[in-house]
């Protein structure tokens, strides 16, 4: 393979990924991180479970040792920001006011948590994204007694999960009538309502902050929309993200909505690739453009796309995967549907081991486990088959559903 150099905007598990896959793949040309973030490439998921929850220790969230880049001959260059550049010179204009030049680029930012625009700009209003973020979230429940979580979605409902676990008071305050609705439909949206209302969480669906009351800089309480006031001691805003579309948007790269057109090997122009939450990506085997934002999609764009830049331009055909702890509840996700598809349940929802199959036009979009990791599996071979399925034998939980799986080549 012709020496060449890959520059990868971007330090988190996408970025990451796609500079050991290529090291792994025989790739020999020069690797180039740049990161905006002040920390090495480290472990998401962590941060809203097991490091908040101070059950692991600082190294265990890393990806890799610092030693590790350099045996692999990958140049990581944190707190460096893009800010311009240019395709037909191959080359980015950094902050700190240096270039950098590129062979291919691989392009993987992520995205920004947003905040509602009239909470306060406190100590005590955080916002959870970064390393910096989970150890800022963590100090502030060592001190206060009662959080409060403004959104209910999986961010939101793991650090409620994880501080309940620390013995803190949290009241979730949801926008929506169901958490997690538009997503996985309100059926389920109800499932974790259920779950957490049952660890003690006050969740307030429909609910929104119409108040913020501050002393001392701080906020020390909100008037919700019910009218009632609460007081609280910390405040996470969790309400989803912005892609960060600065760097695809300088140069040049085609952008819809809140991210940027890719092809199905995720290849938004010659030589430059994206990944992770910014890629709006044809799936081949979902036969429609998706864009997902999770940990574990983030990782294996990368890794795809490096196979592509190693050995030959291919599709990524992976199934959108995600999973989320909460208490003793381990949920699975495969495929990408929404909470509008049509869903057909199997298990036993009452003692939340269960399955759901999301289906559009009689075959399975997606499905939904809890503790049902076996049967997340299988819907993710019928998924991948892409045949009609009867709904009668996905809920019927005596059918072998291996046995709806066509062999391959039939």
């Amino acid at each position: 393979m012709t020496a060449e150099r890959v520059v990868i905007v971007g330090g988190g598990g996408g970025g990451d990924a796609a500079a050991f896959a290529l090291r792994k793949r025989g790739f020999d040309g020069e690797i180039t991180i740049l990161s905006a973030d002040l920390d090495r490439p480290y472990d998401r998921p962590y941060l809203s479970k097991e490091f908040l929850r101070g059950e692991v220790d600082l190294q265990k969230v890393f990806l890799h040792d610092e030693a590790e880049y350099s045996k692999e001959r990958i140049e990581l260059r944190l707190q460096e920001r893009v800010v311009g550049g240019s395709l037909r010179d191959r080359r980015l204009s950094l902050q700190s006011g240096r270039e950098v030049g590129f062979d291919t680029l691989v392009v993987s930012t992520g995205g920004t948590p947003r905040r509602l625009p009239d909470a306060p700009d406190s100590d005590n209003v955080l916002t959870l994204r970064s390393l910096r973020d989970s150890q800022a979230v963590r100090d502030a429940l060592s001190r206060g007694k009662r959080l409060l979580l403004v959104g209910a979605g999986f961010i939101g409902a793991e650090v409620g999960a994880s501080a309940r676990q620390l013995n803190r008071e949290v009241l979730m305050v949801e926008s929506a009538p169901v958490p997690l609705a538009r997503a996985l439909g309100s059926e389920v949206g109800e499932v974790y309502a259920s779950i957490h209302r049952q660890h003690g969480v006050d969740v307030r669906t429909g609910t929104t902050v119409k108040e913020w009351h501050t002393s001392g800089g701080r906020v020390v309480g909100v008037t919700l929309s019910d009218g009632r006031r609460e007081e609280v001691d910390v405040v996470l805003i969790a309400i989803g993200i912005d892609t960060n579309l600065a760097v695809p948007q300088v140069l040049g790269l085609e952008l819809e909505g809140t991210g940027v057109v890719v092809d199905e090997g995720l290849r938004a122009a010659d030589g430059v690739y994206c990944a992770g939450d910014i890629a709006l990506h044809p799936h081949p085997v979902l036969e429609q453009r998706i864009r997902v934002e999770h940990w574990e999609v983030a990782k294996h764009h990368g890794r795809g796309i490096a196979t592509s830049i190693a050995a030959g331009h291919a599709p990524v055909t992976r199934l959108p995967y995600f999973w989320s702890d909460q208490y003793d509840v381990s949920l699975e996700y495969r495929g990408n549907a929404s909470g509008e598809d049509r869903a057909v349940w199997r298990g036993d929802k009452a003692g939340l081991h269960f399955s759901v199959f999301y289906l559009r036009d009689g075959r399975i979009r997606a499905v939904l486990s809890m503790n049902d990791k076996e049967l997340n599996e299988i819907g993710g071979k019928l998924i991948e088959s892409r045949s009609h399925v009867d709904e009668k034998s996905l809920a019927d939980a005596s059918v072998d559903l291996l046995e709806l799986v066509p062999a391959k080549g039939s």
